[in-house]
């Protein structure tokens, strides 16, 4: 039996695996997703053969505000997993008008030259798969049973842990919990669970295989928020995040995220193509006639993307051994304002309080934050 067992891959998730073993403790990772890491995702797309393209379709860039993971930042930094993005910021202002850039430009930004899934990686690499790292196993019920947890998934693994966090959506583990006989999770954790509301996205990637003119745009790097259209949050060149290969000079690669009332309305929709044509032409229109024509395109369904309404803590205790948490838990306190934290933030500061909350409960004291982020000799 393991000592703790973590549902979910994702940065909450691996935060807390790294505390807990750091701390001592014997843990294991149980994830639904073949990959790691959530919505630090990344595709790789085979656009032709020989031809293969890494695309964030999850988190854009790392841009945390909490001082508590900058020593993780210095260590993705010194691991050679970030690198500053030097991208031009713009913004779309009124309809029918060009892109104006933003003054002045944003705080540091870094993205993840072989793709936002590496820092799940790293953070992972002290697991071993198939043994402390559990993946493409869909978790479906959980039952108290002998001092402990039996974690049950969908391909009849079995998972024995005396403590287990739950580093999931809330909706994801509302649902884990109801599968809990009665009495065994706290009726008030579910309602907590229930109340975190979430917009849900769509993420278009598209590939060209030329280097087409960007027009005002800055050929080097560009983002575009969208603050009047009714199809598209943003949209960014995921290509100038890469280190490019002789081969993919010619290459360009873009990202759009949609705003949640356009995703809303494909959100049990089966074929998604005609909401990325949509959100392709849109951005053609506005930009440039190209984005229209891509050589390959891609969408992908974020159902939890940015959280709406959040639970107002860092972790939600469901049951004296049970513990849940992620970037829907924003603790609020009057030292710390939590206006500017991100979901990279408040991911990362839920997992090291999970981590917490689960050596107090086996008597194992503080987290070893400070042995955490050590760059890598």
């Amino acid at each position: 039996m393991w000592d703790v067992a973590i549902i979910g891959a994702g940065l909450a998730g691996l935060t807390c695996a790294r505390s807990l073993r750091s701390a001592g403790a014997q843990v294991c990772i149980v994830d639904k997703s073949k990959g790691l890491g959530g919505r630090l995702a990344t595709r790789r797309v085979s656009a032709a053969p020989g031809r293969h393209y890494r695309v964030d379709h999850g988190a854009r860039y790392w841009q945390p505000q909490s001082a508590a993971i900058a020593p993780l930042t210095q260590a993705l930094l010194s691991a050679d997993i970030l690198a500053p993005w030097k991208v031009s910021a713009y913004e779309l202002q009124a309809r029918d008008a060009s892109p104006v850039a933003v003054q002045p430009a944003p705080p540091s930004l870094y993205c993840a030259p072989n793709g936002m899934s590496a820092i799940a990686k790293y953070l992972a690499r002290d697991f071993t798969p198939e043994d402390t790292l559990l993946t493409d196993h869909r978790v479906t019920h959980l039952n108290p049973v002998d001092g402990g947890w039996k974690i049950s998934c969908a391909d009849n693994k079995v998972v024995m842990a005396k403590r287990c966090a739950l580093a999931v959506p809330a909706a994801q583990a509302a649902d884990l919990l109801a599968t809990c006989p009665t009495g065994a999770v706290e009726a008030a954790a579910l309602s907590a669970l229930r109340a975190v509301k979430y917009d849900p996205c769509l993420t278009v990637m598209s590939g060209y295989r030329n280097q087409p003119d960007m027009g005002q745009l800055d050929p080097g790097g560009w983002m575009i928020t969208d603050t009047v259209g009714t199809s598209t949050d943003w949209i960014g060149l995921d290509s100038s995040k890469r280190r490019r290969l002789a081969k993919d000079v010619d290459s360009t690669v873009i990202v759009i995220h949609s705003k949640p009332a356009f995703a809303q309305q494909y959100l049990d929709v089966g074929d998604l193509q005609l909401a990325a044509s949509v959100l392709l032409r849109a951005n053609a229109r506005k930009y440039c006639d190209w984005i229209a024509q891509p050589q390959w395109f891609q969408i992908h369904r974020w159902r939890y993307a940015q959280v709406k309404t959040h639970h107002p803590d860092a972790t939600l205790m469901a049951a004296p051994s049970l513990v849940c948490g992620g970037d829907w838990c924003k603790k609020v306190s009057d030292s710390t304002s939590t206006t500017t934290l991100t979901g990279i933030d408040t991911a990362y500061l839920s997992g090291l309080a999970m981590a917490e909350r689960l050596q107090f409960l086996n008597g194992g004291g503080q987290s070893k934050q400070s042995n955490l982020d050590e760059p890598s000799p």
